[in-house]
């Protein structure tokens, strides 16, 4: 993926930094920018702009995918595999005194923030079963 996205750009860049992916689509690629946010930093990569975005370039939706990709990598394909105990389980911590309205939160790790949304998400959700 980051292959094809370097050969829609005509560059190799830092796929995750915010700077230099303004600088390949807006200054190099053109790609308009009408309709999108501004921030303190100038135009906004943020998900949601790049969504607004999808139809103007092929290389958008490719940042999407590979965002999407990189964060469920990071976060839990690498991650949650080294915090297994000796019988390959994962266990949480729920807390209520965290949570203001009393309600249970999770953590170490953070099993509620675990997508649901896209089809790779539930992937990852199927392998939590309650024992």
């Amino acid at each position: 993926m980051e292959e094809k996205i370097y050969s829609l750009a005509k560059t190799e860049f830092n796929i995750a930094s915010p700077l230099q992916l303004k600088e390949v689509l807006f200054d190099k690629l053109k790609i308009a920018t009408q309709g999108l946010k501004k921030i303190k930093t100038g135009l906004s990569t943020a998900a949601g702009e790049l969504e607004k975005m999808k139809d103007r370039h092929p290389i958008i939706p490719l940042i999407s995918k590979f965002r999407e990709y990189s964060k469920l990598q990071n976060t839990y394909s690498q991650s949650l595999p080294k915090q297994t105990d000796e019988h390959d389980r994962v266990h949480t911590s729920f807390n209520q005194t965290i949570t203001a309205t009393g309600r249970l939160s999770s953590s170490d790790p953070n099993l509620q923030n675990i997508p649901i949304r896209t089809t790779l998400g539930k992937e990852i959700r199927k392998a939590f079963i309650q024992p």
